[in-house]
């Protein structure tokens, strides 16, 4: 078959979203199909039948960003001749649209939950464009079927619009098992290792992440916090100096081999505000890194209470402290113990790959 995939980034060196649309791209290569990528940002090296197809964008502004974004993919997509059309970015019309950015009429709620300022948001050109953007998408008559990647997306849809509930299909993420894999020669240091991992420091969490590493240290608990992630870390550097423990975390910025970040450390910590279903938490569950994480991230899901990880409540007024008493937790157990998590990590990861992902996928896309 032949199609064409729409998304504005697609890489493995980027986030979670990218890496996605990637391994979508050469696991469907790989099944003999003819693929094009239309994106701005594109990384050659995903596959070498793969064809890309540069799409122009207007960068002045974000309403402009998205606007361009979509009218271009769709005029370019117009041009091939193509079985079926996936959106992985927000476009219409599609054969199938993939819920990976989050849902944002939810998130608005969560960003601002005040009344005025919330009001006052959604008259920022930004917000307005996204959302009637993302209406326009969630209309049956302009995407045949939704592709979510967890159950909670699945339910916002139908708490917040009209779609058919049978026209959506919860098909969870993929992980690359040969690239996030447990590192063999894996010992557990002095000082147990949490990590944090993500490009959007506030809505992954990392504030009450610092403040609960600082209640465990006070508490007595030997660790280091290592942050990796783009973002500005100003304001994250003065708040673990403002808490005392600034000494005890590392902002080492952005990487390209993640996967080492994860094979080194004890416990994976990303409580995100929300996120549909953040793929680094399985990529740390396929190097064998147990992962601390918010019922408002659709990888929890995947997650077993105390077996490879720790659930808490999202977005909540005490969410730092409901981490601390996880990392507490975590850290009271016996080397043993923090081993046999280690080690269901990655036998859940193995149920989740990108040839079963994209094989399910163009499943559920020819048989709707």
């Amino acid at each position: 078959m032949k199609f064409a995939i729409i998304r504005s980034e697609c890489s493995f060196t980027k986030g979670g979203a990218e890496r996605y649309a990637a391994n979508l791209c050469r696991q469907l290569c790989e099944m003999g199909h003819q693929v094009w990528v239309l994106a701005e940002i594109f990384d050659p090296k995903i596959h070498p039948a793969l064809i890309h197809v540069p799409i122009k964008v207007n960068r002045a502004t974000s309403a402009t960003r998205n606007h361009s974004f979509n009218e271009n993919a769709q005029q370019a997509a117009r041009k091939l001749e193509v079985d079926h059309i996936i959106a992985l970015s927000r476009s219409y019309p599609s054969d199938a649209f993939r819920v990976s950015d989050p849902l944002h009429c939810y998130w608005m709620g969560l960003r601002y939950p005040g009344k005025i300022r919330n009001f006052i948001e959604h008259l920022n050109p930004r917000h307005r464009a996204i959302l009637k953007l993302e209406r326009a998408i969630i209309d049956p008559q302009n995407t045949r079927i939704i592709i979510t990647n967890s159950e909670l997306s699945k339910t916002l849809i139908g708490e917040y619009y009209n779609y058919p509930p049978d026209r959506i299909h919860v098909i969870y993420n993929g992980v690359d098992h040969t690239q996030f894999i447990p590192d063999p020669h894996y010992k557990e240091g002095k000082e147990l290792k949490f990590l944090f991992v993500g490009q959007d420091f506030k809505r992954k969490g990392l504030a009450p992440v610092i403040r609960a590493f600082a209640i465990a240290r006070k508490a007595g608990y030997s660790c280091r916090l290592r942050v990796v992630g783009s973002d500005e870390p100003a304001p994250y550097r003065d708040l673990a100096k403002q808490l005392g423990v600034s000494e005890y975390i590392d902002f080492d910025g952005p990487t390209r081999e993640i996967q080492k970040a994860y094979q080194s450390a004890d416990l994976f910590v990303f409580p995100s505000l929300y996120d549909p279903f953040a793929n680094v938490v399985l990529e740390s569950l396929a190097c064998g890194l147990p992962a601390l994480t918010t019922s408002t991230n659709g990888s929890s899901e995947i997650i077993t209470e105390g077996e490879n990880g720790y659930i808490v409540a999202g977005a909540t007024q005490h969410l730092a402290n409901d981490l601390a008493k996880q990392m507490i937790t975590f850290s009271l157990l016996t080397p043993e113990q923090r081993i046999q998590m280690r080690h269901v990590s990655r036998i859940t990861a193995e149920n989740y790959s990108t040839t079963r992902n994209a094989e399910t996928f163009v499943s559920k896309l020819t048989q709707s």
